[in-house]
């Protein structure tokens, strides 16, 4: 189960709750539930919010996949 989910509903909060006190949409907390990506002052938010230390932050949210560039001569290799 998903982190932020677990925190929210451990305090008995709904996502609407939550995102009032956290100051984002109710659409934001429903998209981070899902594991999408957010910016780094919203996870902030989002943790103050639940009385999650910043420190924590790698355990409740998703790390953002790195893209690899491909170059032209790369991309001429595997076509």
């Amino acid at each position: 189960m998903n982190r932020i989910r677990a925190a929210r509903q451990s305090l008995g909060w709904t996502q609407n709750e939550l995102a009032r006190k956290a100051g984002v949409s109710a659409r934001t907390i429903h998209a981070i539930e899902k594991g999408r990506p957010c910016r780094q002052a919203t996870k902030r938010s989002i943790l103050n919010a639940l009385g999650v230390p910043w420190d924590l932050r790698e355990e409740y949210f998703q790390r953002a996949r790195s893209v690899r560039r491909v170059t032209p001569i790369e991309a001429a290799r595997t076509a």
